[in-house]
C-alpha cells in the first residue's frame, strides 16, 4: 500500500496583514476612547472647581452678612435701653477717647452678645496692642470661634478714623469759629462720628496654611493674618491672599447721628 500523502493548507500573507490590521484600528479606538475620555473627566473636574468655588463664594457672603445684620440689630436693640447705651459697639466707637483705635472681635455664636468690651482686641493710633484689651482675635484651633456648623471663622473691624478737621464731629446750629463749643447745657454740641466696619470669613479647612492659636503673631498662619493692619502694605486681606486662604471681606461706614441732629461733616 502507498502512504497517503496529508496536504496541509498554507495560510496566505493576506490573512496576516489583515489580522494586523485590524489589530491597529483596535488599539487606535482604544487611544481615541481613553482620549476622550480623559477629557471628559478633565472637564467634569473643573466644572466641579467652579461649582465649589461658587459655593464657598456664597457660604463666605452669607456669613459676613450674618455678622452684619446681626451686630447691627443688637446695637439697635441695646441703644434703646438706657442702661446698656455704654455697653453698645456704636456708644463705644463713638467715645472720643476712640479716635484712630481699630477694634475687632471674632463672632463667636456661643456668646450672649456679639459686641462685648470684655472680648475685644483693640489697637491705639499708634498701632500699639492694649494689653488690657487682647480678647477678640479669631484662633482657629478654638472650635467657639467657628460659625456656619463649624467651617467658618468670622471676624470684625471697627475703625474710627481720625478727625479731618474743627467740625469734622459738629452738628449743626453749633458754631466753632474761634469759639469753643458747649459742653453741658441746651447749646452742648452733639458729636457726630464715623467709623468704619470691616468683616472678615475663612474657611481654613480649603486651605494648606497653618491655624496658628492665641499667640500666634505675623503672616505665616491664619491666627496672624487676623491681626494684621486693616490699611496700609501688610493687611488682613493681602495676608489671606498670599497663604491661598479662601476669604471674603465686606466693607461698611456707620455715622452715628444722633436723633435730631444733622451732622456737619460725615468724620
Amino acid at each position: 500500500m502507498k502512504p497517503k500523502t496529508i496536504s496541509h493548507p498554507k495560510l496566505s500573507t493576506n490573512s496576516y496583514n489583515q489580522s494586523g490590521a485590524v489589530l491597529i484600528v483596535v488599539l487606535l479606538v482604544l487611544i481615541l476612547i481613553m482620549i476622550v475620555g480623559a477629557i471628559a473627566v478633565r472637564q467634569s473636574t473643573t466644572d466641579l472647581k467652579v461649582a465649589t468655588a461658587d459655593q464657598v463664594n456664597k457660604l463666605l457672603f452669607q456669613a459676613n452678612d450674618a455678622a452684619l445684620l446681626k451686630v447691627e440689630k443688637e446695637d439697635r436693640i441695646l441703644s434703646a435701653d438706657s442702661r446698656e447705651k455704654n455697653d453698645t459697639l456704636k456708644g463705644y466707637m463713638s467715645s472720643s477717647e476712640r479716635e484712630g483705635h481699630k477694634v475687632s472681635f471674632c463672632v463667636r455664636p456661643r456668646s450672649t452678645k456679639l459686641f462685648s468690651i470684655l472680648e475685644i482686641s483693640e489697637v491705639n493710633r499708634n498701632d500699639a496692642l492694649l494689653t488690657a484689651k487682647n480678647n477678640g482675635y479669631c484662633n482657629p484651633e478654638d472650635s467657639n470661634d467657628y460659625v456656619s456648623e463649624g467651617r467658618v471663622i468670622t471676624q470684625m473691624t471697627f475703625v474710627r478714623p481720625e478727625s479731618t478737621g474743627i467740625l469734622s464731629q459738629e452738628g449743626s446750629g453749633t458754631s466753632s469759629n474761634d469759639v469753643e463749643p458747649a459742653t453741658t447745657g441746651v447749646n452742648a454740641a452733639i458729636g457726630c462720628t464715623t467709623f468704619i466696619g470691616y468683616v472678615t470669613s475663612v474657611i481654613p479647612a480649603l486651605s494648606n496654611a497653618s491655624l496658628g492659636d492665641a499667640n500666634s503673631s505675623g503672616t505665616s498662619s491664619i491666627a496672624g493674618c487676623f491681626k494684621q493692619s486693616r490699611t496700609g502694605t501688610n493687611t488682613v486681606d493681602s495676608c489671606l491672599t498670599a497663604l491661598s486662604v479662601p476669604y471674603q471681606t465686606q466693607q461698611q461706614t456707620y455715622i452715628n447721628q444722633p436723633v435730631g441732629v444733622t451732622c456737619v461733616s460725615g468724620n
